[in-house]
């Protein structure tokens, strides 16, 4: 399940994307946890990053696209080590800190208009508005909504 392209460098991307587009820029570590499992799936971020597409919501999502949330919990659970390595990394590399159980933005790294990061992570950055709308609900709700026991 974890592949070369799904590691930490590319989970910084991610977890960028989704705290650039949060709001207040932090996003708390149960919603941080989500980010990656939901953007390394390419069929969940095919959706996020088109500009004609409309998310209203984590349940409107999983209406919508039911196929992309079934193994959404096994994931969770594949990439919990890779995703706190990855947030672990981003505090090394000075991009966020941790405050209480938050994970605060300092600094943006990876832009998309610098054409050598790669379609990935292009897609990622792009992703990042429409998952902050996702990321902004309860988090017991998104949990519940994507079956995931703690």
């Amino acid at each position: 399940m974890n592949r070369v392209s799904q590691n930490e460098l590319i989970g910084t991307v991610a977890i960028q994307s989704a705290l650039e587009n949060s709001t207040e820029r932090r996003l708390s570590l149960a919603k941080t946890m989500l980010v990656l499992p939901l953007l390394f799936d390419r069929i969940i971020r095919s959706v996020l990053k088109r500009k004609n597409s409309i998310v209203l919501s984590s349940k409107d999502l999983l209406i919508s696209n039911p196929n992309a949330f079934v193994t959404l919990r096994t994931r969770y659970e594949d990439l919990t080590i890779t995703s706190l390595n990855t947030i672990l990394l981003a505090q090394e590399l000075g991009m966020a800190t941790l405050e209480n159980d938050h994970l605060v933005l300092k600094k943006r790294i990876f832009l998309q208009e610098n054409l050598q990061i790669g379609k990935i992570a292009s897609d990622i950055l792009a992703s990042g508005p429409k998952l902050a709308l996702i990321l902004g609900e309860n988090t017991a709700d998104l949990y519940q909504t994507f079956r995931i026991e703690l």
